[in-house]
């Protein structure tokens, strides 16, 4: 009897456990979202939290591939660039030393002392001079450079005034020679000179500070819908102490002249084609003079987005039908994303269907604003957009 008992009380301690496992599951069930309950039953009634459309398509209306459709929230974009500072500077640089040079000339002996030396940018280089001291003199000085006679005549004991090196006479690489004059009649006699501290000495022009470099990006999309392009900055300078202000854009010359000193620069408007898509470059440079540029912008005027619109025709018995509920008229857009948000509306007929998701597919019932004859379909994304295929079917 005891063992009656106790086989059942387990039983119904049992059948308990069961029914609190059954209610949990049952709570589980009602609780979970509804896609995932018709999953988990097995009912196809639901598909990614949407019902399955199970309607009968009984013709197409419409089928078209729109590809990427553009956004633009704004009819121009800005690219501010900062502050522009160009100069020429002109600085004095040694650009070759010797230490000493000795010259002689007799009857008999002679002796002719090379200074060489190199000039890297000529174009940029001016006012060379050559400067010595003079330490022994006994005859005329006879200075050349490059096979040209410079300077020939008496010096005295100490620092010379420079001798000038003629920009004309002036090469890469040159060779001053330093020589004496002959002694004449007096044929038992030697001329010399010695000369020390002798240098090379001109004024360099300093190209980096007489241009400024600066980069603007452009999207894909900007670049796709440009229509204009304009330059805009203001100039502060001295008018007689500038030179021409030249601008490129890509290497493309947009600019060059004197602007108007401390007035606003009227807008240089420059070709589309110019930009490109990704990183761009605009170049401010000058030969003579300071410019400070500030408010710098490159502005892109852009055009306005044209959103394609599509028509399809729906005859009176059609019609006749969707008013009568036995049709419908199904949109059917097919993206290209499946991960990001597509986000806009569908204007159909004049009336706005908003639509927001992450699904590859979206479907929307137009029956309701359907009109006998031409109805039409536009896109009107919230952001860009690549929809694959937008389709309009009657569907039963």
């Amino acid at each position: 009897m005891d063992g009656f008992t106790k086989r059942g009380q387990a039983a119904a301690g049992a059948a308990v456990l069961l029914a609190i496992i059954a209610g949990l599951l049952i709570m589980f069930i009602i609780l979970i979202p509804p896609a995932d309950r018709a999953e988990l039953l097995g009912d196809q009634s639901y598909q990614s939290g949407k019902p399955i459309d199970n309607s009968i398509t009984q013709r197409n209306l419409l089928t078209v591939n729109p590809g990427r459709v553009d956004y633009l929230a704004l009819n121009e974009l800005e690219h501010p660039l900062p502050v522009v500072n160009i100069f020429s500077k002109k600085e004095s640089k040694v650009l070759a030393e010797k230490n000493m040079a000795y010259a002689k000339k007799g009857v008999f002996t002679e002796e002719v002392s090379e200074f060489k030396f190199s000039a890297d940018d000529l174009k940029n280089t001016h006012s060379v001079l050559l400067d010595f001291k003079v330490v022994n003199a006994k005859g005329n000085l006879v200075v050349g450079l490059n096979g040209e006679v410079l300077f020939n005549g008496p010096v005295g004991i100490g620092n010379l005034a420079p001798i000038t090196l003629p920009d004309n006479s002036l090469k890469s690489d040159n060779v001053i020679t330093f020589a004496v004059s002959s002694p004449g009649a007096a044929f038992w006699r030697t001329n010399e000179i010695t000369l020390e501290d002798i240098k090379i000495v001109g004024d360099v022009t300093n190209l980096d500070t007489q241009f400024s470099r600066n980069v603007f990006l452009v999207s894909d999309t900007e670049k796709k819908n440009l229509d204009r392009v304009v330059l805009k900055f203001q100039p502060s300078c001295t008018y007689n102490e500038v030179g021409k202000l030249v601008v490129t854009v890509n290497g493309n010359e947009v600019y060059s002249g004197v602007p108007d000193c401390d007035l606003a620069m009227v807008p240089i408007e420059f070709s589309p084609t110019l930009i490109s898509e990704g990183q761009n470059e605009v170049v401010f440079r000058t030969e003579k003079g300071m410019y400070i540029l500030s408010h710098v912008n490159v502005v892109s005027k852009l055009k306005e987005v044209d959103f394609p619109t599509y028509y399809f025709e729906l005859s009176k018995e059609d019609f006749d039908a969707i008013t009568a509920g036995s049709k419908r008229v199904r949109l059917t857009a097919s993206f290209v994303d499946v991960t990001a948000v597509k986000s806009g509306a569908y204007l159909f007929n004049g009336h706005t269907r908003n639509f927001d998701t992450k699904e590859i597919t979206d479907k929307e019932d137009l029956s309701d604003i359907a009109v006998m004859g031409s109805n039409s379909l536009k896109i009107k994304p919230k952001k860009t957009v690549e929809i694959r295929e937008l389709r309009v079917d009657l569907v039963k």
